[in-house]
């Protein structure tokens, strides 16, 4: 019989935002607001495909429940996910911004997930699970920052 080995990999990913970091928290407030039931927290359906495998194509739907935390030091948002399929782990981090200039910031998403028991779990981990994983923090990462700038860059366009 085989042991349950089971370990949490910690996962961070960055990106560069071209808005100040107050502004990129408060439209991701409202961002997610828009898609929630009226409550700070929000489901936003995504998919994450890897087709560089031997030809095969894998994707992995998630939906990525977002939620809303003032904080003294600064506004935050929690990012949770539960996937589709049984196979892929859940996820659970904490999105920040720094100020990188006066209209630019470091938007990063960190968290954890378990890897998946047994030998078989461990291998597909280190095999696809993690890029996995990582690629789906990017693609939510990349959704937001698109959103931000196009935001922001359209109020500063028409500031008087």
């Amino acid at each position: 019989r085989e042991a349950r080995i089971s370990r949490r990999r910690e996962l961070s990913v960055s990106t560069d935002v071209k808005a100040p970091s107050g502004f990129a928290v408060a439209f991701l407030n409202t961002y997610v607001g828009e898609r929630g039931e009226g409550g700070d927290e929000a489901s936003i359906p995504l998919r994450y495909t890897i087709e560089q495998l031997a030809g095969l194509k894998l994707e992995r739907d998630v939906t990525v429940r977002v939620e809303y935390l003032p904080a003294p030091e600064g506004a935050q948002l929690n990012i949770a996910w539960e996937p589709d399929k049984g196979l892929f782990p859940s996820f659970s981090g904490i999105l920040t911004t720094e100020s990188t200039g006066d209209c630019a910031c470091r938007m990063t998403i960190a968290g954890t997930y378990d890897v998946p028991g047994g030998m078989a779990g461990q291998l597909f981990d280190a095999v696809l699970g993690v890029r996995i994983a990582h690629g789906t923090i990017a693609e939510l990462l990349d959704r937001f920052r698109v959103a931000i700038e196009a935001d922001y860059q359209q109020r500063t366009e028409y500031s008087p």
